[in-house]
């Protein structure tokens, strides 16, 4: 795409994207069922807000506009989009039905594929077909298991009850949300071990687990909190919904080495198709049944088919994730880029090779960001597609990763330019009113 287009041409290069999106408001509350996807959070005219389709590490818009994809569906598409490995399973095994009235053999064969994966670490697992399922079933094992029925919550775990309370601002009431969550969640705002050590202090006979995603911590300080959880009987969740396959093989557990008691994995375990899982020692997942801890389509086979592919993928990788170095490398440049520019008191740079993005310091809410709208709508003009996340995938080239990483260095520059400008017109404006 062409950064200097002009304003015209690009808004006739959205016509039909704008037209989908008055339509689709009409009948779809926020244009989309998936929050995370909904144009709101985009900037119709300078994004893409309707996909045709998507291949490898590209999308096509409905304007026929092609788009290198730095979201790839939320991270879930880590193998690349319509990956032929994959297709050919799904197809295989769409020919034979996709879900039947008693259970099917490719539910074992998967779970055992990814059991082998973590290396005998878990005795069994539970599939789900979400994340946030996976996580609240890991909640249910440990109430049934401890006897207990406090939870602490430490991040987004999944749009439920317990989890939602806490990280949409506790509210209750206009959330569809009941008064009293607040006796059964703990809610931990920036968690770190000084602030979740005095709560286990004070209650701990009454908390039955934590739940902690941990590619967002330093490893000392997640040891420490674990320690303290095991020390006193509470056990530990690992919510690794986002995190587990884009961390590495065996997740941000494996790659710390530190093993909590139930590990939640999803997003990217089928490569965009919907399955989750809970791993776990026998005394906890032989509670599944006792807890109703099921879903009509858990056991649905084109995804179990997806993940199967997906494994065996892994298993022949050489190195995992492949973007790793790569990703690796564009943060570090970032991070010089903005001591050169004199920014670090402006715009930090947050998370890891699995997914990063820049935030502005003073700015708590990412969504309301006007860093992340500036960047989101230069990327664009790079025909790079973000939400703000820069999420890569087995199929982005080394090419494509070099691109992102110049229209970056280019968009904190602009930056800059824009805060010099501004600076200089305050500095004109108060020099007209001492005159």
């Amino acid at each position: 795409m062409n950064t200097k287009e002009s304003a015209l041409e690009r808004a006739v290069r959205f016509n039909r994207n704008l037209e989908w999106l008055e339509q689709v408001e009409k009948v779809i509350p926020s244009g989309c069922s998936t929050l995370a996807k909904a144009p709101e959070r985009l900037f119709p005219g300078h994004t893409p807000v309707c996909c045709a389709e998507a291949r490898h590490s590209r999308f096509t818009d409905i304007d026929g506009n092609e788009w290198l994809d730095c979201e790839m569906a939320m991270g879930t598409a880590s193998w690349g989009h319509a990956r032929h490995e994959i297709q050919l399973a799904v197809i295989h095994q769409l020919k034979k039905g996709t879900s039947y009235s008693i259970p099917a053999e490719i539910e074992l064969q998967c779970a055992e594929l990814i059991l082998k994966r973590f290396e005998g670490r878990y005795a069994s697992l539970r599939f789900t077909k979400s994340g946030a399922d996976a996580v609240s079933g890991a909640v249910r094992l440990a109430r049934a298991g401890s006897g207990k029925s406090k939870v602490i919550a430490t991040a987004y775990h999944g749009w439920h009850d317990w989890s939602a309370y806490g990280y949409y601002g506790r509210e209750t009431k206009g959330r569809g949300i009941p008064v009293d969550i607040e006796r059964t969640t703990i809610w931990v705002d920036k968690p770190s071990p000084e602030r979740i050590e005095p709560l286990i202090a004070s209650s701990a006979e009454d908390i039955a687990c934590i739940v902690l995603c941990p590619n967002e911590w330093k490893r000392d300080a997640l040891e420490r909190v674990v320690l303290l959880c095991r020390s006193q009987d509470i056990i530990v969740i690992f919510d690794e919904v986002t995190s587990g396959i884009r961390m590495g093989k065996q997740a941000t557990a494996g790659e710390y080495g530190i093993w909590p008691d139930l590990l939640c994995i999803s997003k990217g375990m089928a490569n965009g198709l919907p399955l989750g899982a809970v791993l776990g020692p026998e005394h906890l997942m032989s509670l599944s049944g006792q807890v109703k801890f099921s879903n009509a389509h858990s056991s649905e086979t084109t995804a179990l088919a997806a993940a199967i592919a997906c494994e065996k993928l892994m298993e022949n990788a050489k190195t995992w994730p492949s973007w790793r170095e790569p990703a690796a490398r564009i943060m570090d440049r970032i991070e010089s880029e903005l001591v050169l520019l004199g920014l670090t008191d402006q715009l930090v740079l947050k998370g890891t090779y699995a997914s990063f993005y820049i935030q502005s310091i003073s700015e708590d809410n990412f969504q309301a960001d006007p860093f992340r709208e500036f960047m989101v709508k230069k990327m664009a003009h790079f025909g790079i597609f973000t939400k703000g996340y820069f999420l890569f995938s087995d199929m982005h080239t080394r090419e494509e990763m070099l691109w992102v990483e110049e229209a970056l260095l280019q968009t904190l520059s602009d930056w800059k330019e824009v805060q010099r400008q501004q600076y200089l017109s305050r500095v004109t404006i108060t020099k007209k009113i001492k005159a």
